[in-house]
């Protein structure tokens, strides 16, 4: 009988609000798929370690990149660093034999995102991108939906608007330096929430036939090219009715309850309120255990609204059950990837976070053209 696997020996790049919020405490939630080896901490000491006073001298602790992919155990490497990181970190990891985990967005570049896979593939490694939002509570939900019914979108027939936000009301930057508010390609809304609802986009419809985009600086506060809202159409053709994608995100909707999703069909509309409790439950101090039965569980205040039309001709409404949200699927799906060394059992495969990059280039195209584009790829 073959023995199990050991635990992947993983090292995590950084120590911010990615690794420590999003990625370290679902890799410690799966003892018998991952171990947490190392972390890079290029401000830590002999003496004072913020890595280690959280997650004890267990946790190998270094100061850089080179380190890591230098170290023969390391088997996969998080890469949660800014963005404008994210490709030559990956190129030097899976160059070095390392399987690869990066927060999104996967690169900056649709091109770095083909060389990337190329790589990758070359190796036999997997390279995954960190969208874990396919997991929120609310998109199962949603997902659900789609999957009952008779109609060529489930329970809503054919879908005719899908609209997508992530709203906020953030009326100042933080001023706290953040990288995220540098401006420039690669900074900004659009790579940030962006890749969110546009990965989400695809997953449910695919490649759009064109887009367009509307992009600015809506609080006119910060460097002049710090995008901090966006509004873009995703337009599809080839369905058995046109179907329009409209995701958003600004900054300034001050709403007590903000729009998530509006789904509008030929025989059902669902609209949904509120956000995903994953991120806000394991921001508390402690945080919230991703074990305790509480965990992805939404307030029932926050349920979704389906509307069918009844057998009578006339609409009819009820709340739908949410969903509970699972990011540690994401992590499980990738481990059982590196283990079987297959990246195409990957929920979240290379080559769909690289549309979803060139879907950003063809959106800020848009915006500085002022006119709507057809979807194209140079891969």
């Amino acid at each position: 009988m073959a023995s199990e696997r050991s635990p992947i020996k993983t090292a995590v790049i950084g120590m911010g609000m990615s690794a420590t919020v999003f990625h370290i405490p679902f890799i410690r939630s799966l003892p018998n798929v991952f171990a947490l080896h190392s972390i890079m901490e290029r401000s830590a000491t002999a003496a004072r370690s913020a890595a280690r006073d959280r997650y004890g001298n267990d946790v190998k602790v270094v100061n850089t990149f080179e380190e890591v992919v230098g170290d023969a155990e390391v088997e996969c490497v998080v890469i949660s660093t800014p963005n404008s990181t994210h490709f030559d970190y990956a190129k030097a990891a899976l160059s070095a034999g390392k399987n690869v985990i990066i927060e999104k967005p996967l690169v900056l570049h649709s091109s770095e995102a083909t060389e990337l896979i190329a790589l990758a593939h070359s190796r036999n490694l997997v390279l995954a991108t960190y969208q874990n939002r396919r997991f929120d509570s609310d998109f199962l939900t949603l997902r659900k939906l789609l999957s009952e019914g008779n109609g060529a979108d489930g329970v809503f027939g054919d879908i005719t608007e899908f609209e997508s936000h992530f709203d906020r009301f953030r009326p100042a930057l933080k001023g706290n330096g953040t990288w995220k508010e540098l401006g420039g390609w690669g900074q900004g809304v659009v790579f940030d929430l962006g890749s969110h609802l546009i990965d989400q986009a695809l997953t449910l419809f695919g490649r759009p036939t064109s887009v367009y985009a509307h992009i600015e600086n809506s609080r006119a506060v910060g460097p002049a090219d710090l995008d901090d809202s966006f509004t873009a159409h995703l337009y599809y053709k080839n369905r058995n009715i046109p179907l329009t994608v409209i995701i958003r995100a600004g900054t300034l909707s001050l709403l007590e309850k903000q729009l998530r999703f509006s789904v509008k069909g030929t025989r059902a509309s669902w609209v949904k309120l509120g956000l995903d409790t994953q991120e806000d439950q394991l921001k508390l101090e402690p945080p919230m255990s991703t074990s305790d039965p509480s965990f992805g569980v939404e307030p029932t205040e926050f349920q979704g609204i389906l509307t069918v039309l009844g057998s009578d001709g006339k609409p009819a409404a009820r709340n739908t059950p949410t969903e509970t949200g699972r990011y540690l699927s994401w992590y499980e799906n990738v481990g059982a990837a590196i283990a079987a060394r297959d990246s195409s059992v990957l929920h979240v495969k290379p080559e769909q976070a690289r549309d979803t990059i060139r879907i950003i280039e063809l959106l800020y195209q848009s915006n500085a053209e002022g006119r709507r584009l057809n979807f194209s790829s140079d891969y």
